[in-house]
């Protein structure tokens, strides 16, 4: 029961370090009944809204194949990213991090143009 308590007790601290910023709990020491009082603060600037910056809409004839990609700002780096198409015929082949952008190459098999957009999601290191 002490082991539930202990983890269930640092879930709580964790949970309430991401929701209010600071918490503060009694945690088992594992000592058998000692508690002990723990204050934890989180970086205000880790629990903002990672930014996520759309780039333009790139075609893709019939048949062909095409890349489009999205930039993060200066001082900022790619976390994750992905992209949107135009129809279902039109199929992602890559998608990755390059530098300070996200990449995403697809293959159009429909018989009309179609488009595909990158999008990357942006933090300060």
């Amino acid at each position: 029961m002490v082991r539930t308590t202990t983890l269930t007790l640092t879930a709580l601290t964790a949970a309430g370090v991401l929701i209010a910023g600071t918490t503060t709990a009694l945690a088992d020491d594992g000592s058998g009944g000692k508690k002990t009082d723990v204050t934890t603060s989180a970086n205000p600037a880790l629990l903002a809204a990672h930014q996520q910056i759309f780039g333009t809409a790139v075609t893709v004839p019939p048949g062909g194949n095409g890349l489009a990609s999205a930039t993060c700002p200066a001082n900022q780096v790619p976390t994750g990213g992905g992209g949107t198409t135009s129809a279902f015929k039109i199929f992602f082949t890559d998608s990755y991090a390059s530098g300070n952008s996200w990449i995403v190459r697809g293959t159009n098999t429909n018989t009309v143009n179609e488009s595909i957009r990158a999008f990357v999601i942006c933090t300060t290191p």
